[in-house]
């Protein structure tokens, strides 16, 4: 059954995996593409804030399979597939096969996972480190053979995947110390975790610096990556309905509503016992939450799609508590689960506006447009990745934060403007009063997914 579990799971992340590539995706592909492997998990990760497991991962794997858009989120879809296993393989050793069926299929099916193992980017990689660390430790609590060197590996790999994933080792800490299980082999494993991955942390000081840097001179940045209680709240209604949304916003707060209290009404349930296997799933779960929180005060790191690697938790915990209830009450309310699952996805493969920034349309379509009396401008200070991705000449693009605009647009009588990240670059809408003083005129506008308003001028 397990295997049939897998397949599904594969197929949903294989459903539209041939998206555009968004803004994150482009930056990392492009500079896969164009620089040696050792300054790509060196010096490019001082700029993105991220250790440097998944740009080893993405280097490689585009290097040996190619970059396109399928390519690269490959590895993604894999690692998603492979958390779904591992899932299933910790609730089969913490409670039962039952519980392990259960997680596993709800993971396979659940939107905010399958969205994120559709992404060429570490969130997924996060999650499965940290589930194979949950799984190993539980082996070396077990004192089963090998288990030792498993958590040590799978450790090495939390530290290579994501900052906030690190949030998991204080959870397994304190779930040992919560069940009375803190012992020396556990101690011993993390501290050789810490020293294989000591060498990075040569490096993290300048991350630490350009990040602290980044969120004073671009304060907008905040609202992007994530910094606030809001964004804390918005993480169990995207694990309900994934990425999709509601514009109506008193219905899409009912639907919210709703969903949170039949999840809520079966995770309260679970709590009746707590066992051990229990105490680890709560500490995996509302530790690294607690944390992300506090040190978002400091730096905005809190964004719902880092804390993904507590998805696995979450349904173990879930699958655990339906199995417990009643015979009747457990088909009704997984059926009803699987539903939501369901809606959600379908209304995710069907809309695009619930899919990833349309660069590849805009791209496409200013291509088309641009001649020798027209530009591209963008709202930076450089040709933004997207558009190095998917252009094929880029003479007809140029950064509107450049001290050169006036020159570049001396003798051009048309430009086409995009808005993207105008809040973070440039919140006074400097570019635009420029163009709007060197008598250009607003003539159209349109509107790509993700991507928002390209404004068309001429003179």
């Amino acid at each position: 059954m397990i295997w049939l579990i897998l397949f599904l799971a594969l197929f949903f992340r294989f459903i539209n995996l041939n998206q555009s590539l968004w803004w994150d995706e482009a930056i990392n592909v492009v500079y896969a593409q164009t620089s040696d492997f050792w300054w790509f998990i060196t010096k490019y990760p001082v700029g993105d804030f991220h250790p440097p497991g998944w740009f080893a991962i993405l280097w490689v794997w585009g290097h040996l399979f190619g970059f396109s858009e399928i390519m690269v989120r490959m590895p993604s879809v894999i690692l998603g597939a492979a958390t779904v296993g591992l899932t299933f393989l910790l609730g089969k050793e913490l409670f039962n096969r039952r519980v392990g069926f259960l997680s596993a299929f709800l993971l396979a099916i659940a939107p905010l996972h399958v969205y994120y193992s559709q992404e060429a980017r570490m969130y997924v990689l996060a999650a499965f480190s940290v589930t194979l660390s949950f799984y190993f430790l539980n082996r070396l609590i077990l004192q089963k053979k090998w288990a030792g060197l498993g958590f040590i590996a799978s450790l090495v790999l939390v530290l290579s995947s994501d900052y906030l994933a690190y949030f998991a080792i204080p959870a397994q800490v304190i779930c040992l110390a919560w069940v009375n299980k803190l012992r020396k082999n556990v101690l011993v494993s993390l501290l050789a975790a810490g020293l294989i991955f000591l060498p990075w942390f040569a490096i993290f000081p300048n991350q630490l610096k350009t990040g602290i840097n980044a969120a004073i001179s671009l304060p907008g940045w905040a609202n992007v990556v994530g910094s606030n209680f809001k964004d804390l709240i918005l993480f169990p209604i995207k694990t309900f309905y994934g990425r999709i949304t509601i514009s109506n916003e008193l219905l899409y707060a009912a639907a919210a509503g709703i969903a949170g209290i039949i999840f809520a009404s079966i995770f309260f349930y679970g709590l009746k016992k707590r066992d051990d296997a229990t105490k680890l799933l709560i500490s995996w779960i509302f530790v690294p939450a607690i944390l992300a929180l506090l040190v978002s005060i400091f730096i905005p790191v809190l964004a719902y799609f880092r804390m993904i690697f507590i998805l696995p938790a979450f349904y173990l915990f879930l699958a655990k508590s339906l199995i417990s209830l009643p015979n009747k009450i457990t088909v009704a309310a997984t059926t009803l689960i699987c539903l939501i699952s369901f809606a959600s996805l379908f209304g995710y493969y069907i809309n695009p506006k619930f899919q990833r920034e349309d660069w590849r349309g805009a791209i496409s379509f200013v291509s088309k447009e641009v001649d020798s009396q027209a530009l591209v401008i963008f709202e930076n200070n450089e040709i933004p990745a997207p558009v190095r991705y998917y252009a094929n000449d880029l003479s007809g693009f140029k950064p509107g934060l450049s001290d050169n605009l006036t020159g570049d647009l001396a003798d051009k009588n048309k430009v086409y403007f995009f808005e993207y990240l105008a809040d973070v670059y440039d919140p006074k809408r400097g570019v635009e009063q420029k163009i709007k003083s060197l008598n250009f005129t607003e003539k159209e506008t349109y509107d790509f997914d993700g991507v928002g308003f390209v404004r068309f001028y001429t003179r």
